[in-house]
């Protein structure tokens, strides 16, 4: 009887062991599947609101008026909010190098891909010279001049390219007030040099450029790809280290970025030329929503898709690590919700580039300099994640802006 019973528990034992093996693999994909749902949403999300940025610069290049000027401004910002949220997908070097992934003709990864698309720093120079040249304006010129001589600041394509045809220098400072580029600098009938027809052949290429771009990268995670060997969706789908591409990807954006070059650079040198967004100084939405993109990671939630979250397994392995983070979270996503509201108050708002010409006393400053405590402070709870999950290290620093 006592064999009986010691086989018994022996078998009960093997059969637990299976059951709970099974169940967190499939966890495991769902979390994938979730992720890759959401990048799919983002990027389509990414793509609609371009187009509309499209559909209003043609209208600006047709009548330049600066009510269409306006409007192109503002669909420029409403662009920019999903494919913020999406840049927390490019830190995927480590999961997508050696994979042969553009011998489809597609990207090698998002990273690879994110340099043509949101490249930064920018030096306006190298485009004011580029529409006061001779060549012809098209996307193959913005394509043959992007990086040329200086990989780092010769950006001639993407949304900051966009985003200096459409405002221009600041040479405010850290004082009130963005690019002020006229909309006359576009009118080909009343131009008052002899560049208009080239500014708007430049604004209308860069904005057709990215259109193409995002229908590639959205078409790289729809249903389909993801059923496709060798497009980014299948790569991720069947990859061993998803799970620590996700947890190394919530930190490089909340550390490395976010703490470090997208706020911390900027609040530390007192350097307006370190903000995201410095033509149209719109960085309190840039990083309002890579913020987001943290959270999105961690809930498994974008828009109406929700599903199996990294954040569900630190759960179920580790409850008061989950709180934790959930925790710091909350408390950011308040601070940089602060910022996000400052810049844009319609009475005397203030915009991070302000922020970084403050005082050491200033409420807004004080704000920003708790957000990136609270955001580099991540780090040892995104390592406590990796210990719990026994995940690899693996690089996510990328390459990308």
């Amino acid at each position: 009887m006592k064999a009986k019973l010691t086989a018994l528990m022996a078998v009960s034992s093997a059969f637990l062991m299976t059951a709970c093996t099974d169940d967190e693999l499939t966890t495991t994909e769902q979390i994938q599947q979730n992720y890759v749902d959401m990048a799919y949403a983002m990027y389509s999300d990414s793509l609609t609101t371009a187009t509309s940025l499209q559909a209003a610069v043609t209208a600006f290049v047709a009548e330049p008026t600066e009510a269409n000027l306006t409007a192109a401004r503002s669909a420029y910002k409403a662009a920019r909010a999903p494919y913020q949220e999406s840049e927390i997908m490019r830190f995927d070097t480590s999961i997508a190098e050696g994979k042969n992934l553009a011998s489809d003709g597609g990207p090698a990864s998002v990273d690879d891909w994110e340099g043509q698309v949101n490249a930064w720093p920018l030096d306006e120079n190298h485009i004011v010279n580029i529409i006061e040249g001779e060549q012809t304006i098209n996307i193959d010129l913005l394509l043959a001049q992007n990086g040329l001589d200086d990989e780092e600041a010769n950006v001639t394509t993407g949304v900051h390219a966009i985003e200096f045809m459409l405002w221009g220098a600041d040479t405010h400072g850290t004082e009130a007030g963005a690019g002020e580029r006229p909309a006359s600098d576009f009118d080909t009938v009343n131009c008052l040099d002899t560049y208009c027809e080239r500014r708007a052949q430049y604004l209308t290429a860069a904005t057709s450029l990215l259109i193409n771009d995002l229908t590639e990268m959205q078409a790289e995670w729809s249903p389909a790809a993801q059923a496709t060997a060798g497009t980014l969706a299948n790569n991720f789908l069947n990859s061993e280290l998803a799970l620590e591409y996700i947890v190394g990807s919530m930190n490089a954006m909340a550390t490395d970025e976010l703490a470090g070059a997208r706020m911390g650079s900027g609040l530390t040198l007192g350097d307006p030329e370190e903000e995201h967004d410095c033509f149209s100084d719109l960085s309190h939405i840039a990083i309002y929503h890579n913020f987001q993109g943290v959270k999105n990671a961690f809930y498994g939630s974008y828009g109406s898709v929700s599903g199996k979250s990294i954040g569900d397994l630190i759960m179920r392995k580790d409850a008061d690590l989950y709180t934790t983070i959930d925790n710091a979270l909350i408390s950011i996503e308040a601070k940089m919700l602060s910022i996000y509201n400052a810049g844009e108050r319609e009475t005397n708002p203030v915009r991070f580039d302000q922020i970084i010409g403050q005082s050491s006393s200033s409420t807004e400053r004080i704000i920003a300099e708790a957000a990136v405590d609270e955001l580099t402070a991540l780090t040892t709870e995104f390592e406590q994640v990796v210990n719990l999950l026994q995940l690899q290290a693996i690089d996510t620093s990328g390459s990308g802006d």
